[in-house]
């Protein structure tokens, strides 16, 4: 039965996965109309791609905080538990409480989720407006958006195996479908925050990106029929 339900969900996030690969090509080419918009969140990235390699000490501390605190907010958003919480330099622990239904969320999140990406997004979402943004005078958030988005690259490739436990509880291959899935999600959320809206020209900030996808896909789902 457990197997049976991995492999209707697997079918499903393929699905999906497939509807979300032809909305993100549009996306991707309104990325290139665009791409002034993320010049500072290129900085941003090349910025902590070469100051990653200066901050050995405490790079491992911060990727494992961060694993752990991904598994925290995923599992407070399905309204679990939090019984434990613990990071160290070499390895940390999370414990919560709750149904199972939620399990797959809070175990995989840290493997697809970018949440200091989405932190610093909301932020910017809520004190962007379009003179700001034209004029540049949020390019210190940009930065800072640029530098999560490669810090959670960093992590997401030293961190995904194997051999995490979170990922070998359910069948890899779910796992993995899973997990790519989120990420080309995630992605494109990131990248339609910053493209204006037809009606406005005003950026479409974290909370229309999310619409915007949603209701895309939705349309492409219903068109079927």
């Amino acid at each position: 039965m457990r197997n049976l339900w991995f492999t209707i969900t697997a079918v499903l996030l393929v699905g999906f996965v497939i509807f979300l690969v032809y909305e993100g090509w549009y996306v991707v080419l309104k990325f290139f109309d665009t791409i002034y918009h993320y010049t500072w969140i290129g900085v941003g990235i090349a910025g902590y791609s070469v100051f990653h390699h200066f901050v050995k000490k405490n790079r491992d501390f911060l990727e494992t905080f961060s694993h752990e605190l991904t598994h925290g907010v995923v599992a407070l958003l399905c309204l679990r538990e939090i019984t434990s919480f613990q990071a160290n330099k070499n390895d940390g622990v999370i414990w919560t409480r709750g149904g199972k239904w939620s399990q797959t969320f809070v175990s995989l999140a840290p493997y697809c989720l970018p949440v200091f990406t989405y932190i610093i997004l909301l932020l910017w979402s809520l004190v962007a407006t379009r003179s700001l943004v034209a004029t540049g005078a949020l390019f210190a958030l940009d930065i800072v958006v640029g530098a999560t988005i490669a810090f959670h690259f960093f992590c997401f490739k030293s961190q995904t195996g194997t051999h995490q436990t979170d990922i070998n509880q359910f069948p890899i291959w779910f796992s993995y479908i899973y997990i790519w899935v989120f990420r080309i999600f995630n992605f494109l959320v990131v990248l339609l925050c910053y493209m204006p809206d037809r009606a406005t020209g005003h950026p479409l900030k974290i909370w229309g990106a999310f619409w915007y996808l949603i209701t895309h896909i939705w349309k492409d789902i219903i068109g079927l029929f």
